[in-house]
């Protein structure tokens, strides 16, 4: 298997990527990527108001749109013209409340629905030096 793009960002269950997100106790927001608590190393308060979350592997599609040329750096995938190849991007929104940039994969645009259920998936991605990395995506349920 490839190596994950990011470290401490996913899990891979099977077919679907659970998202690794954070709960503030206090205010029970909700964000994705997760907040580090050891940024907050100062602040032995805030490190303690942060909780770990698993997030939903279900969601449905806010908006989206098609990239059609090679995104600039740091985008990871091979941005040789003739080998990038244009796809789907979106906001997916979670029941936690967040709307997670994604992926979209295994639909063409013209396939997709606002308000279209989604579910989490993975995906690999090529860079120009021949390497592969495993990230998240999320495609029709």
């Amino acid at each position: 298997m490839a190596n994950l793009i990011a470290d401490a960002l996913f899990r891979v269950d099977g077919e679907r990527a659970v998202l690794f997100g954070s709960r503030r106790r206090s205010t029970g927001v909700v964000k994705f990527p997760a907040e580090r608590p050891e940024l907050f190393d100062g602040s032995p308060q805030v490190q303690a108001d942060i909780e770990p979350l698993e997030l939903s592997t279900e969601g449905t599609l806010y908006t989206f749109t098609t990239q059609e040329f090679a995104p600039p750096l740091p985008y990871k995938g091979n941005r040789d013209p003739k080998v990038f190849k244009p796809y789907v991007v979106g906001f997916v929104e979670l029941p936690e409340g967040l709307l997670v940039e994604s992926l979209i994969i295994d639909a063409a645009a013209s396939d997709l629905r606002i308000g279209q259920r989604l579910v989490s998936a993975t995906t690999t991605l090529e860079t120009e030096a021949g390497e592969s990395f495993v990230t998240f995506a999320f495609r029709p349920a």
